[in-house]
């Protein structure tokens, strides 16, 4: 289909598509109506990324990564849970909604209640739950490292404490009670070490090579990648080490101090001199045990993001749903697919004979005139015919154009008696045949017009013309053809009714009288034009094998193709010749577009005609 195809066709089914859009407009006006209002709260956190550490390579990720991490993590069940139990009523993850920002390391969380202060408090809440369980999180990674420094700094500050007591009163007792306190922290060290030692051989062997498949597919050895926990597990544990070597250093040197005094120095001398090393060695211990509990609160803050509410949520004013305006337009847009689908769907189911096109395509005949709507009375009701009360109408130039068509058609062998018919009633063959055979006599032919509807004749309805006698009369001879003929002066032609109905219309038109008739007038005529019965009578079918010519009536998105291809097969069967089509009651043809283009230079022509009537 062309372009102005389917804007004939939106022109054709305008109502239609009207009604759609109407109840598309309505039904979306009464679906915001029946719907509860939803307010809408937002709030926006900023993440930034940990600070640089020693252990960033492990510990960071970028803020986009962050960033989505958090998006996701912000509707988890256990922050929904935390917040519901907060708030005191349920939160469903439908009415939270998460979202990035683009462009900006910002994260917007949207909450959405049928109460706008409740949505307010949904948002608010929410940031503040998953920055208290974030911290809980991060700080929870370091949280074994501290509580085991604290012990220690602990335990060395009452070893230092009792150390500067016994300074001030020294006895053999305490120091061997020194001695073995200091045996049993290097004894409790060393264990320590030994399951640092296995348990980082246990991660270390996780991440050895193991057989598997390469990318081409083939059998390799492969190293498998840990995992950030992993990762940072085995970092804590190797520093952790390191540590615990350093302190074990130094209560060996402690206990080699406790342990063995000088050979020249008394025993006094010899027991203050042990406190003093000890007591310097303690406070060494002391200084490192701070400077490790302060490195390990450093890398806690260096690699934890920070995560700030940036803007608060605001009580909303307005609801956001339902939005009427909104949904009436949408209402209307699906009215309207919804109608034109059901246009397209009646088209496509449409079996009529649209247009010229068609007939050419499908009937494989020739068209040789369209007809637009006569405006005005109808057809059975309009006197004079068209083609003389309108002489410059369109549609009078459509007829015209017929009769020079079927001129080109006779070159070859002649069309002296023309059968008019139409597939089925009501398409306008009566119609055609009046003007027809009186633009015929207009062009100087002698012209008969016959009707051969014996079963539901019009030609003297349409004439104004008595049916005492015609056809059937002179077929069954109570009258002579000069006696039963009308001599039409003002239409230029002579007409022939179909008389007194006979109740054997079939046998009447196939005698061998009707087939004289038709040889008789063929020589006092030079055109005879047949008003035939529709062809899916027989009567129809038996006069189409006696002429020259049949032209045959189809009108426009009504006669069906299957209809129409039937009656050519019947046509064939008994040899007519159809010379061709007219296509009746055109309304949006685009062959018919240039009878429509005349109608201004026929008034323009006819108020001319009236102005010189005028001067004369």
């Amino acid at each position: 289909m062309q372009p102005r195809d389917y804007l004939l066709l939106a022109k054709r089914w305008a109502w239609l598509l009207g009604v759609g859009i109407l109840i598309g407009l309505i039904g979306g006006a009464i679906y915001s109506l029946v719907q509860k209002p939803v307010y809408q709260a937002t709030t926006k956190v900023m993440v930034l990324g940990a600070p640089q550490s020693s252990l960033s390579d492990i510990l960071n990720q970028n803020t986009e990564l962050l960033s989505q991490t958090f998006t996701e993590l912000l509707v988890t069940r256990p922050v929904l849970e935390a917040t519901s139990e907060r708030l005191g009523y349920y939160i469903s993850s439908s009415q939270v909604r998460v979202q990035q920002v683009r462009g900006a390391q910002l994260i917007q969380i949207i909450a959405e209640d049928s109460d706008p202060q409740k949505a307010a408090e949904i948002a608010n809440t929410l940031v503040t739950v998953f920055l208290e369980q974030n911290a809980k999180i991060q700080s929870g990674r370091f949280s074994a490292s501290e509580e085991s420094l604290q012990a220690q700094i602990q335990q060395v500050e009452a070893q230092i404490a009792d150390l500067q007591k016994q300074l001030a009163q020294t006895s053999e007792q305490s120091s061997e009670k020194r001695l073995q306190d200091v045996t049993n922290i290097i004894s409790g060290i060393q264990t320590e070490i030994n399951q640092l030692q296995a348990d980082i051989v246990r991660l270390e062997s996780d991440h050895e090579t193991v057989l598997g498949v390469n990318a081409l597919g083939q059998p390799a050895r492969v190293t498998p990648t840990l995992t950030v926990d992993q990762q940072i597990e085995l970092t804590q544990k190797r520093s952790r080490l390191d540590e615990l070597k350093s302190l074990l250093n130094i209560y060996q040197q402690i206990y080699v101090s406790l342990s063995f005094s000088p050979a020249n120095q008394s025993g006094q001398n010899s027991t203050n001199n042990q406190l003093q090393a000890a007591l310097v060695l303690y406070q060494q211990i002391y200084a490192n045990l701070l400077s490790n509990y302060e490195a390990i609160r450093l890398a806690r803050l260096q690699s934890t993001p920070e995560v700030v509410q940036v803007e608060g949520a605001q009580v909303p004013s307005h609801p956001v749903r339902p939005q009427t305006t909104t949904n009436i337009l949408l209402g209307g847009i699906l009215g309207l697919l919804l109608a034109g689908g059901i246009v397209f769907l009646l088209e496509y189911l449409d079996d009529s004979i649209r247009n010229g096109e068609a007939v050419t395509k499908n009937l494989d005949l020739p068209v040789l005139g369209y007809i637009s709507e006569m405006n005005g009375k109808l057809p059975k009701e309009a006197y004079p015919p068209h083609v003389v009360a309108q002489p410059r109408s369109p549609v009078t130039e459509a007829f015209r154009s017929i009769r020079t068509n079927l001129e080109f058609v006779e070159i070859d062998r002649p069309l002296k008696t023309l059968l008019i018919g139409s597939p089925s009633p009501d398409e306008g063959k009566t119609t055609v045949a009046v003007n027809l055979a009186i633009v015929m006599a207009q062009a100087g032919s002698r012209v008969l017009l016959m009707d051969t509807d014996l079963r539901q004749p019009q030609v003297h309805e349409r004439l104004r013309l008595p049916n005492r006698l015609g056809l059937s009369d002179v077929l069954r001879e109570h009258s002579n053809l000069d006696e039963s003929l009308h001599h039409l002066t003002t239409e230029g032609i002579d007409v022939l009714t179909s008389g007194t109905l006979p109740p054997n219309p079939a046998e009447v038109l196939s005698s061998e009288r009707m087939a004289n008739l038709l040889s008789e007038v063929a020589l006092r005529y030079d055109k005879v034009i047949l008003d035939g019965p529709p062809f899916l009578i027989s009567d129809a079918i038996v006069l189409a094998s006696r002429v020259d010519g049949v032209l045959l009536v189809l009108r426009a998105r009504s006669t069906s193709q299957s209809v129409a291809l039937e009656v050519l097969e019947q046509l064939d069967r008994v040899k007519a010749r159809v010379v061709g089509a007219v296509l009746n009651r055109v309304q949006d043809s685009i062959s018919n577009h240039y009878y429509h283009n005349l109608k201004s230079y026929a008034y323009i022509s006819k108020e001319t005609d009236e102005l010189t009537l005028l001067e004369d």
